[in-house]
């Protein structure tokens, strides 16, 4: 009889557990598709002029945007933050096959920077870049996917600066049938994840 009550006894707080990460696997899980619903698409709206862009790293579409919003005379000055050690303007060029155009533009307009190394370390190196060069209004550059985490990121940093945000969607990134893919699903969850303690940070 006791070994039976023991038994119930032990098993409550295990039940307990299995409902307690089973509820927070599911509020986890619906999180996730609101936030993938609701990721930004920022590329429709009108350019406003702004004094300055950044481009996260992170694929070549991003810098392709960076630099459209440079030659449609968005801002007059580019920063690319998170470049790898070693890279310099014409090997970015090279890897990247751009233009005759686009690399005028990177050639004259753009800057390198090579210190960050995660999204926090991308918003205070815009924030010194901006209070360096005397800059008050920035575009922020980066795929739609990291945008929610970046934004927060980036305005905790620089509540003083007027932001804009133009998101770019990568040719892989098919959102119509992510929840069919594991590697879709895992990178739009960690991302998600990030978010989360981002947003928890603040």
């Amino acid at each position: 009889m006791r070994t039976t009550q023991n038994t119930r006894q032990i098993g409550r707080p295990a039940k307990a557990v299995v409902i307690g990460c089973a509820m927070l696997t599911a509020i986890f899980i619906s999180g996730l598709q609101y936030f993938v619903l609701n990721l930004p698409d920022y590329k429709a709206a009108q350019t406003k002029p702004s004094d300055g862009i950044v481009v996260i790293t992170g694929g070549q579409q991003r810098l392709d945007a960076g630099l459209s919003l440079l030659a449609n005379g968005a801002a007059s000055k580019l920063l690319i933050s998170g470049v790898g050690a070693g890279l310099s303007k014409a090997i970015l060029a090279n890897d990247l096959q751009l233009d005759p155009a686009q690399r005028d533009l990177l050639m004259c307009c753009a800057e390198l920077e090579f210190a960050a190394t995660d999204t926090r370390g991308n918003a205070r190196a815009a924030r010194i870049w901006a209070e360096t060069n005397k800059l008050s209004s920035l575009y922020l550059v980066t795929a739609n996917y990291h945008m929610p985490r970046a934004r927060l990121a980036f305005e905790r940093e620089m509540p003083h600066i007027n932001l804009q945000y133009w998101s770019v969607s990568p040719d892989d990134l098919r959102l119509a049938s992510w929840w069919k893919e594991p590697g879709l699903v895992r990178l739009l969850a960690r991302e998600y994840a990030k978010f989360l303690a981002e947003f928890i940070r603040l």
